[in-house]
């Protein structure tokens, strides 16, 4: 995983805030946990003129990408560990760009270097994981330092997230974002703990691409 300050300028978040604003009726439902809605995204439409934004960050690292695609993205809850399944009918390498919206220490995502190509390899891991973990030695405390209350196996009582390898924690820079390998695990932290925050707002890029590059 790579941080990248300033990827974009103050001017360009706002500029893609409007955007939201301004299209929100086009916002659509993402992810929903029984009746609690977890995010709803707005996708950028190519033609737009925010989608030149989107261009020059992908250009950081890509020469020829296969596909772009990218969403604003309104969170109500926080997600769980996932991956990110954009591109998973292709054979190309896949990577995810997460671009803050906001300034605030509270906001965080975590990527851990295991990765599933789709999610139901990602069940499987679960599964295998869950029969296997009293075998398993703890790598990490993380659950002690960061809010992961959300990624609790209540029926085990222990996270996950401390036999994981951690790649890194992207705290929340309005226009700083973290670049990884869609295929790893990742989530975000449960910021929903701190009152004063109803949801929280976010760009998110998704790319294919031949070759693989280092992040």
């Amino acid at each position: 995983m790579l941080i990248l300050d300033n990827i974009i300028t103050n001017d360009e978040v706002q500029q893609l805030r409007n955007y939201f604003v301004v299209h929100n009726h086009e916002k659509y439902l993402n992810c929903q946990d029984g009746d609690k809605i977890i995010d709803h995204r707005l996708t950028i439409s190519p033609s737009a003129s925010e989608f030149s934004i989107i261009n020059r960050v992908v250009s950081t690292h890509f020469s020829n990408p296969i596909q772009i695609w990218s969403a604003y993205q309104q969170q109500t809850n926080p997600h769980s560990i996932h991956i990110d399944d954009f591109g998973i009918d292709t054979t190309y390498f896949r990577y995810t760009y997460i671009i803050a919206m906001d300034t605030a220490p509270e906001f965080k995502a975590v990527v851990w270097k295991e990765t599933c190509w789709d999610n139901t390899e990602l069940s499987k891991f679960y599964a295998e994981w869950g029969e296997q973990v009293q075998h398993k030695t703890k790598v990490s405390t993380i659950s002690e330092t960061e809010d992961l209350e959300h990624t609790i196996d209540l029926g085990q009582n222990i996270y996950i997230a401390d036999y994981l390898t951690l790649d890194g924690v992207f705290t929340y820079k309005a226009g700083s974002c973290c670049f990884f390998d869609a295929t790893q695990l990742h989530c975000t932290n449960n910021w929903r703990k701190y009152s004063q925050f109803s949801n929280r707002q976010l760009l998110q890029i998704h790319v294919t691409n031949k070759e693989k590059i280092h992040c």
